[in-house]
């Protein structure tokens, strides 16, 4: 018998703030103002989608080079985000600070589960419309809290016990099939959003459900 969900937790890029596309499109300019650009610069923006940071590093490292100063490209895909964010700011995904808010007016417990560390986590709140909501989650669990980060399921099982759960009712609120990937593997019931692309087969399958919006969890748990 499936457990009636307990609590929530959400991922921070792509389900929390819309940053994923910030990321993404200032890694894409990063990479194609390279002397040396790759032969397909989205599809390596694409496989970074979910990695920590500390990934992402060494995937590009070994795509780009040796000769690449991977420090020196970081600098410049940060000061390309950065830049970005000083004109558009960091908003939330339609929906999520609503959802956010409606979950704990409703009682759920909720985490924020992310591969990023935690000073940029901070940043993306105090630069957000809401710095406040950062409040409404009682466990968050980033990059620094754990040995090995997503895909590894390290980080939604510290998240469930920290919320004195069982992973099995923490319902995972992702966007990447890495992510997804790590969601299932801790055991937990994973909603995908999945708006703008298509998840890998085995984890279209594996997943509880693929949605498009936030509404989607309110019609389940609200």
């Amino acid at each position: 018998m499936t457990p009636p969900i307990a609590a929530v937790a959400f991922d921070k890029d792509g389900v929390t703030f819309d940053s994923e596309r910030i990321y993404a499109e200032s890694l894409l300019q990063t990479l194609v103002a390279l002397p040396h650009p790759p032969a397909d610069a989205q599809a390596l923006v694409d496989a970074c989608s979910g990695l920590s940071s500390a990934a992402t590093a060494a995937l590009l490292q070994q795509t780009l080079g040796v000769d690449v100063d991977m420090d020196a490209f970081f600098r410049r895909w940060f000061a390309q985000r950065d830049a970005i964010i000083a004109t558009r700011g960091v908003p939330f995904m339609p929906g999520a600070d609503t959802l956010i808010e409606a979950l704990y007016a409703a009682g759920y417990p909720l985490a924020l589960v992310t591969a990023d560390d935690l000073d940029n986590l901070l940043a993306d709140f105090q630069r957000c419309p809401q710095p406040e909501l950062l409040q409404r989650f009682s466990v968050v669990i980033t990059a620094d809290d754990v040995a090995r980060t997503k895909p590894d399921p390290e980080p939604y099982q510290r998240a469930a016990a920290y919320l004195g759960v069982a992973p099995e009712a923490m319902l995972v609120l992702e966007d990447s099939d890495v992510g997804a990937q790590a969601a299932l593997a801790a055991g937990c019931p994973v909603f995908l959003l999945a708006a703008d692309r298509q998840p890998a087969p085995q984890i279209a399958q594996a997943v509880r459900r693929i949605i498009h919006h936030h509404d989607a969890v309110r019609e389940v748990l609200l």
